[in-house]
């Protein structure tokens, strides 16, 4: 019997992460409407349902599974006009529970807290931004998806056959999502001026930029650009939310079908808290159903013969850690946590481009520079990252993936109930001189900043709104007109680890020593995919795990 409780059914309301909350443990939360819990069974849950949530969902609806997905976020139904608000206009629904936007270069204002898209959760050394909703982080990610050669795959992620993934599960992975690189009369428009410039400025140093594959459904940015449907991924307005619909995000596709096989449930609005280990091999998820201010509704007890954790890096590495220094995951290794990485990620401004770079930069990320080489060390992607400015105000964002060592780890804090991720800064050294380096050579056939502007860089950035001219001026201020926005304040948007392949689980996602609990996200990958976008290769480890669990667990373990 589908979720039947012994109060009846479990009503789900809109979507949810469904992970810890941004200040620790939701018991710490806002006050209970209602004090009494209601208890509920099911088959299999899916904690969140972002890239690998989802694949897991659709996987286990396709074996004929009944499936509940929790997911912390509400549900953000697209193609709109005005779901999702506007980078440079961000209003409540741009943070989760904040009274302020927390994604880097947004002017700063304040609005009442609301379950929005962004959590930034802090760390020591690290912080991590992560997307909440429906969809999870695939809401608002730059969606590119960049494979890594096969020898620093393998470097990175030892134990996994690179050959085995790269002849079956990366190419039905792009399948199902329809990722695509950017057209060619996509390409040519004059919105795409920045996009075209960096590949000019890729082959006067003598090398190519490559198009990327790309999570976008091409035909609705052409749809865009001919306005027959709202002005979003065109004009650079793809970090928040895409309005058009044009973002193939992951609630468009694999948890769509998994929804339409009538035997997977989401239930937004559903925040975990505790995960427990019960007699006989089942599990107990604790959940709190909030409302989008936050407030909890309702305490819900879930049991279930299986677990599978797809609430990203940060989340199931947090649950998991609490769980093990609570006691109530027993006997979990002290592996979880550990061998957690930033992705190599470097994001770095360049103010005072010498010749136009476009206002509005059309969007998505899809373009980059990807130096061939087996040398883990020496891998490097360089990208260019269109922004949504009103005018050409001559910036260029140039993200960078590089090596990084998994170095970093979630500790618990018995003061707060919750465990804190801690990062060293030099986890990520061979990143930083790799995209550096590959930046200067980018940069080099310039002339000095500001040459053949005809206006200064500070009126420029006087009339960007305040948190995009903070950046740009100082861009301008440093060493070539580039700043690395690391050292302003390390972040991420690409956590990896905490529950990584062969030392928290096998090389399908089980947990040793826990029977029907299972990884399915970021977390398996041990801080780096290979100097890469990690979208693809998440999604090509999670459909492997999945083909092994379908196939051996299904009908016995759970």
């Amino acid at each position: 019997m589908p979720l039947l409780s012994r109060r009846g059914f479990l009503t789900s309301s809109v979507l949810g992460a469904a992970t810890l909350g941004a200040a620790g443990p939701a018991t710490a939360g806002p006050q209970l409407l209602r004090r009494d819990v209601t208890e509920t069974t099911a088959r299999a849950v899916v904690i969140g349902s972002g890239l690998g949530g989802s694949i897991a969902a659709a996987r286990l609806a396709e074996a004929g599974v009944r499936t509940l997905v929790l997911e912390r976020g509400r549900r953000w139904p697209t193609p709109a006009t005005d779901t999702f608000p506007t980078f440079l206009q961000p209003d409540r629904r741009s943070s989760w529970l904040t009274p302020a936007p927390v994604f880097p270069g947004q002017p700063p204002t304040l609005y009442k807290p609301y379950t929005g898209l962004f959590e930034k959760v802090s760390g020591r050394g690290m912080s991590v931004l992560c997307g909440a909703g429906v969809g999870g982080s695939t809401l608002v990610y730059a969606g590119v998806w960049i494979k890594p050669a096969a020898a620093v795959f393998s470097a990175a992620l030892p134990g996994l056959d690179h050959d085995e993934l790269d002849a079956e599960h990366y190419p039905r992975a792009a399948r199902r999502v329809g990722v695509a690189p950017m057209p060619d009369d996509v390409l040519a428009h004059p919105n795409y001026i920045g996009t075209r410039l960096f590949a000019e400025q890729a082959r006067r140093i003598g090398m190519a930029a490559e198009l990327l594959p790309n999570a976008t459904d091409w035909d609705v940015v052409r749809a865009e650009l001919a306005g027959r449907a709202t002005p979003s991924m065109s004009v650079g307005e793809y970090f928040s939310g895409v309005n058009s619909g044009a973002r193939l995000s992951s609630d468009r596709n694999y948890l769509a079908d998994a929804e339409r096989s009538g035997l997977v449930t989401v239930a937004p609005l559903h925040r975990v808290v505790d995960l427990h280990a019960l007699a006989g091999g089942r599990y107990r998820i604790d959940v709190e159903r909030i409302d989008t201010d936050g407030t909890v509704q309702e305490r819900i007890a879930i049991t279930t013969d299986a677990v599978f954790l797809g609430a990203g890096s940060t989340g199931t590495s947090r649950l998991l850690v609490r769980a093990r220094e609570t006691g109530t995951l027993p006997d979990l290794t002290p592996d979880a946590g550990r061998y957690w990485g930033n992705n190599g990620d470097r994001i770095c401004l360049r103010a005072g481009v010498p010749e136009p770079a476009g206002g509005p930069q059309g969007g998505p990320l899809a373009t980059g520079i990807r130096p061939a080489t087996d040398d883990r060390a020496e891998a490097v992607t360089l990208s260019f990252g269109p922004a949504p400015l009103p005018f050409d105000a001559r910036v260029m964002s140039l993200p960078g993936f590089g090596a990084c060592d998994p170095a970093g780890e979630f500790r618990f804090d018995p003061a707060t109930g919750d465990a804190t991720l801690h990062w060293p800064p030099d986890g990520d050294a061979d990143a930083q001189r790799t995209v550096r380096d590959l930046q200067q050579r980018l940069i080099a056939p310039d002339n000095p900043v500001g040459a053949g502007l005809g206006r200064t860089v500070a009126d420029v950035a006087g009339r960007l709104p305040s948190g995009a001219s903070g950046l740009v001026s100082r861009a301008a201020d440093a060493p070539g007109g580039v700043v690395d926005l690391g050292t302003l304040d390390p972040i991420t948007w690409h956590p990896l680890g905490g529950a990584v392949v062969g030392k928290v689980t096998d090389d399908r996602g089980r947990v040793e020593g826990h029977p029907g609990l299972y990884v399915v996200d970021g977390a398996l990958v041990p801080g780096s995919t290979g100097s890469a976008n990690p979208s693809w290769t998440i999604a090509a480890v999670v459909e492997r795990c999945l083909d092994g669990i379908v196939t051996a667990d299904a009908g016995t373990v759970f």
